[in-house]
């Protein structure tokens, strides 16, 4: 008997395979992190083609192989068609999907990750919030809800200001983070943590982020 999910989530990642298909790497609220093949995806006149792009977003129907998880219908609620025309935008939605992507397990609860990224995508959309800033409260969010975020060394280093901005970071809810302000000398101060961390606790290349600090720099 054949089994069929239906999931919500988000795609963040997309290779081809074959002449015409695509694999791609989904991040979802019911299953996690699972890979699936859209058959004909890259077709001319597939109805698949604007569904398995980078960052759509929505709910997958998904036929369960024994192996392999395989589209057989998409419904995409945003398709965060922005970046089309932001490639700068584009690099930073890369990484943060790259950063998820290497936290993300299969058949793990990532609804919490999932919001994360989602609104970090939209964070990255609006005219109020630079870039890097959404990049270094999604950084320090994440691995704050990973359970992985260690105090700098340098601990002493950092102003008073800094601990309060980690702790409304840490407590605040997904849907809210991004509501706040920082001067400059405390958003240098909050780069720099965020930079530890990564340092320290992401043990991967991560391509995305430099090709993005090479365009920023």
């Amino acid at each position: 008997m054949q089994e069929f999910l239906k999931v919500t989530g988000m795609v963040i990642g997309v290779f081809p395979q074959g002449e015409y298909d695509r694999r791609i790497t989904l991040l979802t609220r019911e299953r996690g992190k699972i890979t699936a093949f859209v058959k004909s995806a890259r077709r001319q006149g597939s109805r698949f083609l604007g569904t398995t792009d980078m960052f759509a977003f929505g709910n997958f129907d998904l036929y369960v192989g024994r192996t392999s998880y395989n589209v057989q219908n998409a419904e995409i609620s945003n398709y965060f068609d922005n970046f089309r025309m932001d490639m700068v935008g584009a690099y930073y939605g890369m990484y943060f999907a790259e950063l998820a992507e290497f936290y993300a397990l299969e058949n793990n609860d990532e609804s919490e990750l999932l919001l994360l990224l989602y609104r970090a995508l939209q964070g990255l959309k609006s005219e109020k919030l630079e870039n890097d800033f959404v990049r270094r409260v999604f950084e320090i969010k994440l691995f704050m809800l990973e359970g992985e975020f260690i105090p700098a060394d340098k601990a002493g280093e950092f102003s008073a200001a800094l601990f309060k901005t980690l702790e409304y970071i840490n407590a605040s809810s997904i849907e809210k983070l991004f509501n706040f302000g920082l001067s400059e000398s405390l958003f240098k101060e909050l780069a720099e943590v965020a930079d530890y961390e990564r340092r320290h606790l992401v043990d991967k290349k991560l391509s995305s982020l430099e090709i993005l600090e090479t365009m920023t720099s």
